[in-house]
């Protein structure tokens, strides 16, 4: 992430290299580095453990997240549709790292269906969810999905997206599950740059304080100070990562959330 750019990818982008792996930075030892990365991180880690309803996708339990989700039922995850070219097998849930198997959950994923009118064009991306079923209920308590009615996700409204992202333009992954904050726009703003639908909430614009590659099915969630955060987003897209006036492109959960239910309430564990 710029301030954290949170993996993202452009829906110019091949999708096949979302299995591949990043290089992680795990070398910012000294004052120097640990500088410069501050003037690029403006959002920096999370505490560890307070944002558990984050998931990374994985090919293997101990392997590294080629994308995120977001746990919204105790066996269901939420992520995008454009992540995945090939069988998701497992999830590490509530896991502050992008790889290993030293904290959270790992479980293994028994299905996965997109959303029905997901288009992915190369011109722009459209309805880009994911729902994972997952093997066993997960021990860390889902998120709280946007209102129907919109409500949760109007202009003006500051949101925060995490992830393991890299954390510039052709950068690195990060090693720690990083934020950034970033206004909600209306959509005629963010139509001046870029093509999108009703399905797509934007977000952000400002300089390095935005989502990247790596980041993408990532949460972007109003915080509140009991802790009961609420997913208005799906990190989907972008043109640019952390640049003035570009903002990103994420899944705009209200407008799809009917459709997650009607997955969702299928379980044999509800």
């Amino acid at each position: 992430m710029l301030n954290s750019v949170v993996g993202q990818h452009s829906p110019l982008a091949d999708l096949s290299v979302h299995g591949q792996y990043p290089p992680v930075d795990r070398t910012i030892d000294s004052p120097f580095s640990r500088q410069a990365e501050r003037k690029l991180i403006i959002g920096g880690e999370i505490v560890n453990g307070t944002k558990s309803y984050i998931a990374g996708l994985r090919y293997e339990s101990d392997g590294y997240n080629f994308c995120a989700g977001i746990l919204i039922s105790p066996t269901h995850l939420l992520s995008a549709s454009h992540c995945v070219t090939g069988p998701v097998r497992w999830a590490s849930i509530g896991s502050h790292y992008y790889n290993g198997t030293q904290d959270g959950e790992q479980i293994r994923v028994l299905s996965v269906t997109n959303h029905p009118d997901y288009v992915n064009d190369n011109v722009h991306i459209t309805h880009d969810f994911m729902v994972l079923e997952l093997e066993r209920p997960s021990r860390f308590k889902p998120v709280k999905l946007a209102a129907i009615d919109g409500s949760n996700d109007k202009a003006g409204v500051w949101a925060t997206s995490l992830g393991w992202g890299y954390t510039q333009e052709n950068g690195t992954m990060s090693y720690e599950l990083k934020h950034v904050k970033q206004q909600v726009l209306t959509n005629e703003e963010c139509m001046k740059k870029m093509k999108i639908d009703d399905s797509v909430i934007c977000a952000g614009g400002v300089t390095n304080e935005s989502t990247c590659e790596g980041d993408s099915g990532g949460p972007l969630v109003v915080e509140s100070p009991d802790g009961e955060d609420v997913l208005i987003g799906v990190v989907s897209w972008g043109n640019i990562c952390g640049k003035a006036g570009e903002p990103g492109a994420f899944s705009r959960v209200s407008s799809a959330r009917k459709w997650i239910e009607s997955i969702t309430s299928r379980s044999c564990f509800k």
